[in-house]
């Protein structure tokens, strides 16, 4: 394993202007979804095709040793520590990056990079949380380890923030992966789920962090593109990782059908969204491109060519409101019915393997990203092959309760039952039940919630050490 140094090996982050998280969290309302800022976007007469989008700053430590690929999935390869950036909710933490070996689409040794978050102190048994964030993109510089090292002013958004911050004040160590890995994948099949279990089998093995090995009560939380990757790792868990003691998985609007995302975000203000997702298909499958390519707009060639090499907010910024019909010759039912297109989103699908880990999954009924009847069909499969579910939909109207509001009012539910989980002696029981609440922000979990979220808020403003 290499071992790669920088000045301060406990490194700190003291950035305490509670203006940036004002700022941030106003941008996350304006784009409508919950996602990773990027860089400035290049415009779109001289932005490549997608499916050729790698303008990553040089940095070798994601560049894997010779001879990597004979090594086991999980297996470190290098490590640094690192100052952990989160501009939005300012840490004094422990933190490293760790190189890891894991596996493609196809089966074949690849590797990807976790970043790691440890308490400075730390009491009681330890717990491990892998916090999928909501990065959303083909592109290095968007990926939650550069962007956590970057000092970016909106890297991660809130609610991961916040959930990476809660846990840390919990004693919990905090995993956050790059889950498309070192070529930057998303949406790729497969690929997220086996990046965050490698992630987790690296950090368990990582002494430093001084984890109990496989043994670590684990879980798993997301939400949106970070709920793809949580219920991509869960599916994936039993058969691939069956050796970790994961706990548990929360899985925030895991948008399973991307079909339907197309349709349902159409026109509406995170329409841009559309562009984001259709890049990085096309960044996967050359087939797919060559179809799609005999239904777009000429206008449309320079948005999707953009959007392969920006990060998500700025998609979505720039194309707020957008409509499929904007970008397509015909009606997108007639494109998404075109056998090459229809296989390959149709591979991206969840819900074909029952997850063995209980889950908490919860989504807005009017949710614009994550249509609310594919989640219900989600679980609906999910708990006919016998699989625990606590289902919770949020039922405020539209735009009170929509896809970027639902990932910070459903914070609370979901360290409710996390902490059940990473509890042996009050774990969630095994049930498969649906409820649909008012509002999750008013179901009584914040109530339970908010005095140790008003500490670990207020221990991260002062730039004080998190951790029991």
């Amino acid at each position: 394993m290499t071992t790669h140094h920088i000045t301060d090996a406990r490194p700190r982050h003291h950035v305490s202007s509670l203006l940036r998280l004002s700022a941030l969290t106003g941008a996350l309302a304006l784009t409508g979804t919950c996602v990773l800022a990027g860089l400035p976007a290049a415009s779109a007469d001289d932005a490549p095709d997608p499916v050729a989008a790698q303008s990553a700053p040089a940095d070798t430590f994601y560049d894997p040793p010779a001879g990597y690929e004979s090594t086991t999935p999980g297996t470190i390869l290098a490590s640094r520590p690192v100052r952990a950036a989160l501009p939005s909710l300012p840490l004094a933490v422990n933190a490293w990056q760790l190189l890891y070996r894991t596996t493609d689409a196809d089966g074949n040794p690849y590797a990807a990079v976790t970043t790691v978050l440890s308490p400075e102190t730390r009491s009681g048994p330890a717990r491990l949380l892998s916090v999928q964030a909501a990065y959303d993109s083909i592109q290095r510089n968007c990926m939650p380890s550069y962007a956590m090292t970057a000092g970016d002013l909106a890297s991660p958004p809130p609610s991961e923030a916040l959930e990476a911050a809660i846990a840390l004040d919990r004693g919990w160590t905090v995993s956050i992966p790059d889950p498309g890995g070192i070529d930057n994948r998303f949406l790729t099949p497969r690929v997220m789920g086996y990046t965050v279990l490698d992630g987790i089998r690296a950090a368990e093995n990582f002494s430093p962090l001084g984890l109990d090995g496989a043994a670590t009560r684990t879980a798993l939380t997301g939400y949106s593109g970070g709920g793809i990757g949580t219920s991509w790792a869960a599916e994936l868990h039993p058969s691939y990782a069956p050796e970790l003691n994961i706990v548990g998985a929360v899985l925030g609007a895991p948008i399973p059908d991307l079909a339907a995302a197309m349709r349902s975000v159409s026109g509406r203000i995170s329409g841009g969204l559309i562009a984001v997702g259709v890049a990085a298909v096309m960044y996967d499958s050359p087939e797919f491109s060559a179809a799609l390519d005999r239904y777009l707009k000429p206008g449309a060639r320079a948005i999707l060519a953009a959007a392969g090499r920006e990060c998500v907010s700025a998609t979505v910024s720039k194309n707020l409101f957008i409509n499929a019909s904007d970008l397509l010759t015909v009606p997108l039912d007639q494109v998404l019915s075109d056998p090459v297109i229809h296989a390959t989103i149709a591979d991206r699908a969840r819900g074909t393997a029952a997850p063995t880990t209980p889950m908490y999954i919860v989504n807005a009924v009017n949710d614009e990203v994550s249509p609310i009847a594919k989640v219900d069909a989600l679980v609906a499969r999910y708990c006919a092959a016998d699989a625990s579910v606590s289902y919770v939909r949020d039922d405020l109207p539209d735009l009170i309760s929509d896809h970027s509001i639902e990932a910070l009012t459903s914070v609370g539910g979901s360290f409710t039952w996390l902490d059940r989980a990473m509890n042996s002696d009050n774990p969630n029981p095994p049930t498969c039940q649906t409820t649909t609440v008012p509002s999750t922000f008013t179901d009584g979990s914040w109530s339970t919630q908010l005095p140790a979220f008003t500490q670990s808020l207020a221990r991260v403003l002062l730039s004080q050490s998190l951790g029991q």
